[in-house]
């Protein structure tokens, strides 16, 4: 089991890897997607000890849509081009299987969340590397697009580009932070503190607009609540006949001022030497090229045209891709092309790939390890192990959300969450700890 452990571990903290530790083996295949055969090995040994299967909550649903799927997929234009590509996703989701064969009753959780976390942790100090290496004539690290040709790059970490670094670092980022909020044992020393805003750091010098607008939504989400509470808090004091508010701390208030002039100073400076439309590139905004925008929008009036002209029966998801590159006048003939035509995004793609009947049991899945936790949470709470799974969902549905406006299935730190919330929720559910069982009594008394 320890050499399994450390084995996940690495896949764990190589998931974001799209151009490094990145091999062609007869096709491309990420070190993580290598070592997950190893991982996959030792489940099915840990089974045929155990002489059990460890089921999760909706697995069914998922192994349903897999199923559709396939059938599907041999009914499509292009079932030979999309036969590896599925090889490739359903090993990954039966992962999701196989590692929770391995941890589902396993002392191991605990170092496998902490593990899980730190993983986000170590990938965003190599961004933030990455970043000040050039100027500290360090040399420059899988830089894939500048700010600053040569000086000052954009954060991309081990990602294809800064975007998808963002969209890999968030559920690191709201993980910490609700676990942090919810004073959750495994984050509540102070140096978590710090991580915190070096995850938080990372997603905002990326430079990533999907990062920042993550970022407000979560200050939004957390914000306004706390806010709600002091104002409804204050006008009931108010109707009691207390007149005293209490003082703003001017201290606070002060150092607050300060940093956003240092920032606002900070970005006046950064503006004489950078172009800023840089970071509007693509979005048609102050007179800059609107590729990105356009290019996106029309991937989605595609797919939803794939989807009415089969609302039912669905494509598969190559079948997806290959009906929009017809629609543009080019046939799919490999695997690499499929990267070029994939329909946009992740969830309207699924739709069409699925039809409306094979769709219900994907969102079934999805739905059942998110929104069907909550009573679960509620039930257990505070346990450790349910403040982790709160932290998960929200991380994954927050990583939902960006996949709206994003492609591509077939990201292994998106089912490697998954596999974390499959696992921490079978656990809470099944095998009360001893250690969990006395914390909830003492709560409770």
């Amino acid at each position: 089991m320890r050499l399994m452990h450390w084995m996940f571990a690495v896949c764990l903290l190589t998931a974001s890897c799209d151009i490094a530790l990145v091999f062609d083996i007869g096709g491309t295949l990420r070190l993580s997607q290598i070592l997950m055969v190893f991982v996959v090995v030792g489940a099915l040994g840990k089974v045929a000890q155990r002489g059990t299967i460890l089921w999760p909550q909706g697995g069914m649903s998922i192994v349903i849509w897999c199923l559709v799927q396939v059938l599907f997929l041999v009914v499509s234009l292009t079932p030979g081009v999309g036969a590896s590509y599925y090889l490739l996703l359903f090993f990954t989701i039966f992962g999701v299987f196989a590692v929770l064969q391995l941890y589902g009753k396993s002392d191991y959780i605990d170092s496998l969340m902490k593990i899980y976390l730190v993983s986000y942790v170590l990938i965003a100090f190599f961004g933030l590397f990455q970043l000040v290496s050039p100027s500290l004539h360090l040399g420059s690290y899988f830089v894939a697009q500048w700010l600053l040709r040569g000086k000052i790059p954009r954060i991309n970490g081990f990602c294809y580009e800064p975007s998808y670094y963002a969209t890999y670092l968030v559920m690191g980022w709201i993980m910490v932070l609700d676990l942090r909020a919810s004073k959750a044992k495994i984050t509540s020393s102070q140096k978590w503190k710090w991580f915190a805003i070096t995850i938080g750091a990372a997603m905002f010098l990326s430079t990533s607009r999907t990062a920042w607008i993550v970022m407000v939504l979560e200050g939004v989400v957390r914000g306004v609540p706390s806010a709600y509470r002091k104002l409804k808090l204050e006008l009931t004091k108010i109707g009691s006949g207390n007149l005293r508010i209490q003082r703003p701390r001017v201290g606070l208030f002060v150092i607050g001022l300060v940093l956003v002039g240092v920032f606002v100073a900070g970005a006046l400076q950064l503006a004489s030497i950078i172009n800023p439309n840089i970071l509007l590139n693509g979005t048609g905004l102050n007179h800059t090229a609107s590729h990105s925008v356009s290019e996106r929008s029309g991937r989605s009036v595609d797919t939803f045209g794939v989807f009415l002209d089969h609302p039912w029966m669905g494509q598969s998801l190559t079948g997806v891709a290959s009906q929009v590159a017809e629609l543009h006048g080019h046939n799919l003939s490999s695997v690499e092309e499929l990267r070029v035509w994939w329909g946009f995004p992740v969830i309207l793609e699924v739709l069409a790939a699925s039809g409306v009947v094979g769709f219900i049991p994907f969102l079934w899945f999805f739905g059942t390890i998110t929104i069907g936790t909550f009573g679960l949470i509620r039930q257990r709470w505070p346990e450790e192990r349910a403040k982790w799974l709160r932290a998960l969902v929200r991380a994954l549905i927050f990583e939902c959300i960006i996949l709206l406006a994003d492609q591509n299935l077939l990201r292994m730190y998106l089912w490697f969450h998954v596999t974390m919330v499959v696992v921490v929720a079978f656990q809470l559910r099944h095998w009360q700890r001893s250690e969990d069982h006395s914390r909830t009594v003492v709560a409770l008394a």
